[in-house]
């Protein structure tokens, strides 16, 4: 009985620091997006995130492509939220100084995001910016698949979805499926435990990997017979186009460039050394 007994309480060890091991992992992945807007041209956007138990660093380097765009556009900056310790940083990479925010400033805030006036008589782009209005529907929607090279490490599927509205726009969607990552779930978990716990609803937390195509027909309420996209979608490329015209109006390319589960480092955590601290 008491070997059974002394075998019984080593498993429950065993097992209790596996569990344990697993929940001291971090994530590291980074975010490419380029984008190509009328009138302000092409810029490039590299974000960088570490997701935590309880914490989260991300960087964000903004570059764009013409001359007075870079005055408006160009930024390269960092946050960390720490919801354990109740902290919150911001830092700027390129003068090396932060700020230490007022924890209640990462909450989130309802009432925080305006909403632009929807009567705008200022002529749009059908699908990049208000895609499907009320004045136009959607008439067909196809989708074809090849086979798309190899992402992280893994073999890729890449789907290309054309969807048509009333008014000839054309909205064409290419997406790189990959099988699930175990990497990119773990990110997924642990940034919606920590956006939870800063009060943000679950309905308006990303899902990393969730594509595009199939999160546009949904919210159109689009009825269809297409093959189905069920992975990861770990790169994309969007472009419209409007009526008679061969030049997409809108491009936006996105991709997970890198992603890594390691060891949690609580140093990756912190504000560099090198930096100073500033009131401003």
């Amino acid at each position: 009985m008491f070997i059974y007994i002394k075998a019984s309480a080593l498993f429950i060890l065993i097992v209790a620091k596996s569990a344990f091991a697993q929940a001291e992992q971090q994530v590291s992945m980074g975010l490419f997006m380029s984008f190509n807007i009328p009138y302000v041209g092409p810029i490039d956007k590299l974000d960088t995130f570490i997701f935590g138990p309880n914490v989260w660093h991300h960087t964000e380097t903004t570059e764009a492509k013409r001359f007075y765009a870079k005055m408006l556009v160009n930024d390269s900056k960092g946050e960390i939220i720490d919801t354990e310790n109740e902290l919150f940083f911001k830092y700027n990479i390129e003068d090396k100084k932060y700020q230490e925010i007022p924890f209640e400033k990462a909450l989130y805030k309802k009432d925080s995001v305006k909403t632009k006036n929807s009567s705008s008589k200022k002529k749009k782009s059908g699908w990049s910016m208000g895609f499907g209005g009320d004045k136009s529907s959607i008439d067909s929607v196809y989708r074809i698949k090849q086979h798309g090279g190899l992402f992280l490490g893994v073999e890729s599927i890449k789907w290309t979805t054309t969807i048509t509205d009333s008014s000839s726009g054309i909205l064409i969607i290419q997406e790189w499926e990959t099988p699930q990552l175990p990497a990119l779930r773990l990110a997924d978990s642990l940034n919606k435990s920590l956006q939870l716990s800063l009060g943000r609803p679950d309905t308006s937390i990303a899902e990393f990997g969730a594509g595009f195509s199939n999160m546009i027909l949904k919210s159109k309420h689009v009825n269809h017979q297409l093959p189905q996209i069920n992975g990861e979608i770990i790169k994309a490329v969007i472009q419209s186009f409007e009526e008679n015209e061969s030049d997409p109006t809108f491009t936006m390319e996105l991709e997970i460039t890198n992603l890594l589960i390691e060891p949690l480092n609580r140093e990756d955590f912190i504000v560099p050394k090198q930096y100073t601290i500033t009131n401003k």
